[in-house]
């Protein structure tokens, strides 16, 4: 197999060594340079590369600079050069072609389709090269047999030609009027052709391409040079036609793969803004971007494949084409004429864009939005795929418009995606449209998630708070379960509910939670040297965490050097996260009762609440929903559900927990119902780990006394 050589040149470290790698990996053999000057020490040092990718920005020689010097050296000429760059404007791309560039591809690179570009490329290039040879076999031929010659008389008549010439033309033998030339010539094409032949008659040459049609349709593409006979020679012309139909379809697909997505047909990012900022850049300059976000998409093709992923985005592109061509237009909301000049494309994975120029009614665009979410929510079949594995897209269809919301198409893009992206967060299937508001708000969020990550960080500002459990019959502390707050330098107490969620949807969760384990760990550790034991704590375990890999070999850890005994370490999990994946949490809390810790289903009653999975794995505990405690004893509804949650629990073996006591009268109830352990704010708030060593020891001297 032809060994495949890629040279990069690029000044940065990070995106030299990362680029090496990934070609590396899918078989590529690469060499790498750190400046141009070092790529043509390489060139001369025998490497013969079969494709180059050029960075344009570098110190000393500029990319464009280097890429004109190799395309001045015949050895280069034709090999396939790609441009890397973070200036994504038309004068850099036109600079980068100028230069000689095959293509460009701009900064940061997707290092996941740099491989299947390079691919692409290099076929392109394999194409190109065979057309040369091809181009340069006829030019040998037409040398050796005249091969495409002709003669034309002053007139413009035909006085002699190669019979290749007459084939591609579909004329007799020669002469032949002037008039039998154009019989097949394209009709669009025919007065260009015309004018050119008339000027040789003035003594002017030309050099076109033109179309044939042949009588069953087919188009061939000719180009033509034409010469005048010179002053002392009869009057009349000669010249050569050559059939450039393939060179003309290679070039087609060569634009094809530069400017259109090769898996669902539609215009690709690059294009889309191309043809956007020039939008933005006519008369008028408004345009409305609907920007498409697909949700599930990546866990669909884990799921199912990548294959049948790829068929439902090509289902998708086609959904997408009907409502433009279709819908959009039978919804009679916006004028034919803007949608006629709609662009429609793909920005990336899981995301599409749709363009309508024109100053419109914000309800009309929001009615056209609308619409576009009703058509893109339907669920999409996977070719060959088995009953039940439709893709529900759920979409979110984020808006923006220019110049209310950018002036610039880049910004443009981002308001929409933004807004996008926003409708997903809050479930999905959403028109969001742009709003200054959402920066403000995503800034303020991001400011915070920074800090947060300074905060696990440094630990200094994350306090332990335990909330005791009590002893229903007698009041007496038999554990507590350990609460996570954030003591923020500026804004003081940060609610959970405000910092939780944001470190679940961030990825901070999991070093969070394995912060919070081994500093409760060391906790009781001391409070049991000091002679306070606590009873069995209970710490929450996001999904996140549980089924991360290595819970359990970091609880080990932390026992070890702690030296607390397992049985003392309860794990609560919810009931969602239990059934996120049965097998891998079979495994995990599998590991944990082998070691002796506790299991707490949290939340019971509110998810699937099911006896099977109660039977199938090993829980130790469950507890009673705070929203079922609430006002139990005057909610006949809640208190059947209690006593039938106490009573499985009591049957099954397991511990009851009520969570959200908070007064005389639920506690009474629950005693009565027969759940044997209380929380809540009636036996204490979570507090601090001085105040909660403080109640415990006032439970200990009380115990004593009595």
């Amino acid at each position: 197999m032809h060994e495949v050589r890629v040279l990069v040149v690029d000044d940065e470290p990070v995106t030299r060594i990362i680029t090496e790698k990934v070609l590396q990996a899918q078989g590529f053999t690469v060499r790498a340079a750190a400046s141009a000057e070092a790529a043509f020490a390489l060139l001369a040092d025998d490497f013969r590369p079969d494709l180059i990718l050029l960075d344009v920005v570098m110190p000393g020689m500029s990319g464009y600079e280097a890429c004109r010097r190799l395309r001045a050296d015949a050895r280069y000429e034709h090999l396939p050069i790609v441009m890397l760059t973070a200036l994504d404007d038309q004068k850099s791309i036109d600079e980068a072609y100028f230069s000689g560039a095959t293509d460009f591809i701009t900064k940061p690179l997707n290092m996941p389709l740099l491989p299947h570009r390079v691919r692409h490329l290099l076929r392109s290039a394999m194409t190109f090269q065979q057309l040369l040879a091809s181009r340069e076999t006829l030019l040998n031929t037409q040398k050796l047999a005249g091969l495409g010659d002709w003669t034309l008389d002053g007139n413009g008549g035909l006085l002699d030609c190669a019979e290749q010439f007459r084939a591609l033309l579909g004329i007799g033998r020669p002469p032949r009027p002037a008039a039998a030339l154009l019989a097949r010539v394209h009709p669009e094409d025919r007065a260009r052709v015309e004018a050119a032949r008339a000027g040789l008659q003035g003594g002017a040459g030309y050099e076109i391409e033109y179309r044939l049609v042949a009588p069953d349709g087919a188009v061939t593409h000719l180009q033509e040079v034409g010469y005048p006979n010179p002053p002392d020679a009869p009057p009349g012309a000669h010249g050569y036609t050559q059939d450039i139909t393939k060179r003309v379809e290679v070039e087609a697909q060569v634009r094809r793969l530069a400017w259109f997505d090769p898996l669902t047909g539609l215009r690709n990012r690059s294009r889309m803004v191309a043809l956007m900022a020039d939008e933005m850049a006519g008369p008028g300059g408004v345009l409305n971007l609907f920007f498409l976000h697909l949700s599930g998409l990546r866990k669909f093709a884990l799921l199912f494949g990548q294959a049948r992923s790829d068929a439902v985005l090509r289902a998708f592109a086609e959904r997408l084409r009907r409502f433009l061509a279709d819908e959009a237009v039978a919804l009679g909301v916006l004028p034919s004429e803007a949608l006629a000049g709609a662009g429609l494309g793909r920005y990336d994975e899981a995301d599409f864009m749709l363009s309508v120029p024109g100053d419109h009614p914000q309800a009309a665009l929001a009615r056209f939005a609308d619409a576009l979410l009703a058509a893109s929510a339907a669920p999409l079949e996977a070719e060959a795929g088995e009953p039940g594995e439709a893709f529900n897209p759920a979409p979110s269809v984020g808006v923006s418009r220019s110049p209310a919301d950018a002036r610039d198409v880049h910004e443009l893009i981002r308001c929409a995606m933004r807004s996008a992206i926003r409708g997903a967060a809050e479930g999905g299937n959403r028109v969001v449209f742009f709003d200054p508001a959402h920066d403000a708000e995503l800034a303020a969020r991001h400011l915070l998630e920074r800090q947060l990550r300074v905060a696990i960080d440094a630990g200094d500002q994350l306090e332990l708070y335990f909330q005791p459990k009590v002893d229903a019959r007698s009041g007496a502390p038999v554990g507590a379960e350990v609460l996570l707050r954030w003591r923020h330098p500026e804004r003081g107490m940060v609610s959970p509910g405000e910092f939780i969620p944001l470190a679940e949807q961030s990825g901070l969760i999991r070093p969070m939670t394995d912060w919070l384990l081994a500093r409760a760990l060391d906790q009781i550790a001391a409070w049991r040297a000091a002679g306070l034991p606590p009873g069995r704590v209970s710490i929450n375990m996001s999904a996140h965490s549980f089924y991360g890999g290595g819970l359990v070999r970091l609880v080990d850890d932390v026992l070890a050097r702690t030296g607390v005994p397992a049985s003392q370490l309860v794990i609560e999990i919810t009931e969602g996260t239990l059934m996120h994946d049965r097998l891998a949490a079979l495994q995990v809390l599998n590991a944990l009762r082998a070691r002796q810790i506790g299991i707490s289903l949290d939340d019971f009653g509110t998810g699937y609440s099911s006896l099977g999975y109660l039977q199938r794995f090993p829980i130790d505990e469950i507890k009673v929903d705070r929203s079922f405690v609430t006002d139990l004893d005057r909610n006949p509804g809640n208190q059947a559900l209690v006593s039938a949650i106490v009573g499985l629990g009591s049957a099954l073996g397991l511990a009851v927990v009520a969570e959200g006591v908070e007064t005389e009268a639920e506690a009474a109830h629950l005693r009565r119902l027969g759940c044997p352990i209380l929380q809540g704010f009636l036996y204490g708030r979570p507090m601090p780990a001085a105040d909660f060593a403080t109640y415990i020891a006032g439970a200990l001297r009380s115990a004593s006394a009595s």
